[in-house]
Formats: C-alpha cells, sequence, structure tokens
C-alpha cells in the first residue's frame, strides 16, 4: 500500500544560507538519480531516489512527499523519470534494477506498472531512457538497457507500449540513454555501451552507428558508456555527451566529453581525455552554449579513476572550462559520500541548474529573477539532548503542534504532540546514534530539520 512521508528541505544542518554571494544550494539531502521539473510549473520537482521511492516536491524544494512505488526492500535506482507535456498529472519512471516502466495519472502520488518483460526478464531503463518527443507530447521513446537493446514506443502517454526495433547485441550490450533532436523529431540519439552512438533518422525503426573520435567507427574503450546526450537549445545541430569508465584498467584513451557541430552524424572529443563523467546539460547564455559536466566513478571503494566529484562549467560551447570547486558536498540518507553527479537539468525559466547526486539534490544559482523566490520557507532549529528534542526556533503556528520523528528510510519513529510554549519535548525512548529527520507542525504548515545523534 502507498504511502505519503512529508518532509521539509528546510534542513539547517545542512542547508547552504540563501545568499547570492553563495551560489550553491542543497535543495534535499537524499540521494538523487534524476531530477525532471513539471514543464508547465517549475515550482513542482520530481527526484528519482532509491527502493522505489519518488520523491516530489510543489515549491521549489522546500517541502516533500515519498511516494512508494513499490517494496521498499529492493536494491534499485530510479534512474529515468519523465513527466508528460500533455498532461502533467502523467509521470513515467524507469530505472537500474527496476524492472519495466511505471506509470501514474494522479501527479505521482500513485503508480501502476504498464510495461514489464513476458518473460519476466530483466528491462531496465539506465540513464534518462525514457524520452518524450519535444514535437508530439504523449508520444514516448524508451531504450531498454538489459537482456536486449529494444527500442519501445508509446503514443498513448505511456498507457500502453509498442517494441519498435532493437539494436544487435553484437554490437553493443547495453543501452544507456536515449535523446531526440528538437528540431528533427524523427531524429533519435542512443547512447551505449563501448562508446557508442547510435542514430536513427526513421523515428526509431531502424539504426546505425555514427563515428566517434575523429571520425573512427572504433569503439572508445569495450568497458566506456554513453550514459548522456544534449543538444545545444540555441543551435539544434550542436549537441554534446559524455563518457563514463568502469574499468580502472581501461582509462588510457577513454572517458572525456564529445561535441557534434552536424546534428550528431559524427562526433570528436573535446576535453578531459582519461576522466569519467555521467551527466550534462546545456543552456544559452549570452548567445553561446553554456555547458555544464558532472563526474563519475564506479562504487564507493577506492579506484583510480578520475571522476567522483568533478564538477566543471564552460561559458563558450566547450573550448574553456573552468572547475566548480565550490559544491558544499555531504552525506546522504544512508551515509554515504561518494560523490557522483548522476543528472544535471537547467531550467531556463528559473534560471537555476539542478545537479542531482548521490548525496542529494543541489542547486547552482546565479541571476536573481522575478520568479525566484527570495522567501525561506518556514524552519526550525533543534538538537537532540538525553532523550528529547530541544527546539531552537518554533513553528509560526499557535495552539497545539505535533513531532513526528523519521529515521534515514522515512519510517515514523515517534509522533509526540506539544505546545508552542515548549522549550523541549520528550521522545518515548532515547535514539540510537545516527541522523532523524524532525517533521515538526499542524495542519498543513509544516517545516523540518535534522538531527544528529552521537
Amino acid at each position: 500500500m502507498n504511502r505519503l512521508i512529508l518532509f521539509a528541505a528546510a534542513l539547517l544542518a545542512l542547508q547552504i544560507a540563501t545568499s547570492w554571494a553563495q551560489q550553491w544550494r542543497v535543495v534535499h539531502p537524499f540521494l538523487s538519480h534524476t531530477v525532471v521539473l513539471n514543464p508547465n510549473d517549475p515550482r513542482k520537482l520530481y527526484i528519482g531516489n532509491w527502493a522505489n521511492q519518488l520523491l516530489r516536491s510543489n515549491d521549489m524544494g522546500k517541502t516533500w512527499y515519498t511516494a512508494e512505488m513499490g517494496d521498499l526492500g529492493v536494491p534499485n535506482a530510479i534512474t529515468s523519470v519523465g513527466v508528460s507535456r500533455a498532461d502533467t498529472n502523467v509521470i513515467l519512471a524507469g530505472g537500474y534494477f527496476f524492472d519495466g516502466i511505471k506509470r501514474s495519472t494522479n501527479g505521482g502520488r500513485t503508480f501502476d506498472r504498464v510495461l514489464n518483460d513476458s518473460n519476466n526478464a530483466k528491462m531496465w531503463y539506465i540513464s534518462e531512457a525514457i524520452v518524450e518527443d519535444p514535437s508530439a507530447p504523449g508520444t514516448w521513446y524508451a531504450a531498454r538497457g538489459v537482456q536486449n537493446n529494444g527500442i519501445w514506443k508509446s503514443t498513448n502517454n505511456g498507457a500502453t507500449w509498442d517494441s519498435i526495433s532493437a539494436i544487435p547485441s553484437s554490437l553493443t550490450t547495453r543501452l544507456c540513454t536515449i535523446t531526440i533532436r528538437p528540431d528533427s523529431t524523427n531524429v533519435i540519439y542512443v547512447g551505449a555501451k563501448g562508446g557508442m552512438i547510435f542514430r536513427s533518422s526513421d523515428y526509431g525503426r531502424t539504426w546505425a552507428r555514427v563515428p566517434v573520435l575523429n571520425g573512427e567507427f572504433s569503439i572508445i574503450r569495450d568497458d566506456s558508456e554513453i550514459p548522456k546526450i544534449v543538444f545545444s537549445p540555441r543551435e539544434p545541430l550542436t549537441g554534446y555527451a559524455v563518457v563514463a569508465i568502469t574499468l580502472e584498467t581501461r582509462i588510457k584513451g577513454n572517458g572525456g566529453v564529445l561535441k557534434t557541430t552536424d546534428g550528431g552524424l559524427s562526433w570528436n572529443r573535446i576535453a578531459f581525455a582519461d576522466t569519467s563523467f555521467w551527466a550534462v546539460d546545456v543552456r544559452e547564455r549570452n548567445g553561446q552554449d553554456e555547458v555544464f559536466i558532472g563526474g563519475f566513478r564506479i562504487n564507493n571503494t577506492a579506484t583510480i579513476i578520475k571522476g567522483d566529484g568533478l564538477v566543471y562549467r564552460s561559458p563558450d560551447g566547450g573550448a574553456t572550462w573552468s572547475a566548480m570547486n565550490d559544491v558544499p558536498w555531504g552525506k546522504n540518507e544512508l551515509d554515504d559520500t561518494i560523490r557522483n553527479v548522476w543528472v544535471i537539468r537547467c531550467d531556463e525559466v528559473t534560471k537555476r541548474v539542478y545537479f542531482a547526486t548521490a548525496p542529494g539534490l543541489y542547486v547552482y544559482e546565479d541571476e536573481l529573477t522575478s520568479v525566484h523566490d527570495t522567501q525561506s520557507s518556514p524552519a526550525i532549529g533543534a538538537r537532540y539532548h538525553e532523550g528529547a528534542i530541544v527546539l531552537q526556533d518554533h513553528v509560526p503556528i499557535v495552539g497545539p503542534q505535533m513531532l513526528f520523528v523519521y529515521d534515514i528510510l522515512g519510517q515514523l519513529l515517534y509522533q509526540v504532540a506539544y505546545t508552542q510554549s515548549s522549550d523541549q519535548i520528550q521522545l518515548p525512548a532515547p535514539l540510537p546514534r545516527g541522523r532523524y529527520v524532525l517533521h515538526v507542525g499542524a495542519g498543513q504548515q509544516t517545516c523540518a530539520t535534522t538531527v544528529y545523534v552521537d
């Protein structure tokens, strides 16, 4: 049975104060495999978490709800999420170790499975592998990542799906991502294992490899993956892709950033050879492409692969790059400190750049606009002392209030009533060592923070 757990993003112990001198903020310190925005309302955000969980916010990340799409005991990752332009109540989700595609028709509150393998074979969608046709809202394509390299299509907003083609497994063993060129939506690209890029010019029915690395068809390295391809909003014949490295023995000549200037017919590496990346996005600034890239390494063990924690920005379409070294990296709800950047999302409406990373969702803000909310959400400060929660500030509500204490998995531990005059709230039992989320308030007016028990 699905349930909704409300969290607020005003996590004072982790959030950076709102200031235009400080361009980075922690929006939500929960593992974020992807982030998407409602195309009609950029205040509405959706995060692909882990263990069948989709996080959603209706207020630019001030408060969050968790929608459960299945068993919380499974080790999957929600990496592919899309919000339909035809009906923004329709949300599609897939992922790694997340078999098939699930669909919501109520804005992400509940989900039903709409596609899986009839033989119960794996059907994973690895890295933003579900995409809507920008010229035909309600038409979707999906690139299956394992078992077979199938391309699926829906023309009824994800309600049903048809298999329209497959890329031979003799060419690649995995499809990672799928992208539609916005100026010619019959032209679709797939990034794959082996550092390969495939092109279709007939709406995904047939596919052909395109050359990468100076016009050569040879694979970049057999372990490499193309996890993301994007095209410029300024010049749609210009595109960017990143290459991820997965084996320490395959670093030389691997990785980097690729660029096309002929609409994707050929690609060349323009920067960062021997470096691993998973995320890229581009926006128009001052008549040029401003490109952001984020690094990746395969797991949380010691490695010599360069990628973990790397974030770079280019103001001129990849000609020059500068490191963004001031990201306030932290830990996610699993106490994981790996700094993989899974998705970068540039939003031209709010002028924000979102980074969905292993330590959480971050936002980079470099412009003040009329739609930016400079007012901080209601927030509290709190600490834990000898079995009690000591409030340092209070929710601006008169009358009885409730304190909810959740563990890092979102399980409700305690629910305690108190009044605004209380300085501390005694819990029924002491909290073990760890991190906890406090949800405080009454009715719909709530706020939250985290506390650490040493």
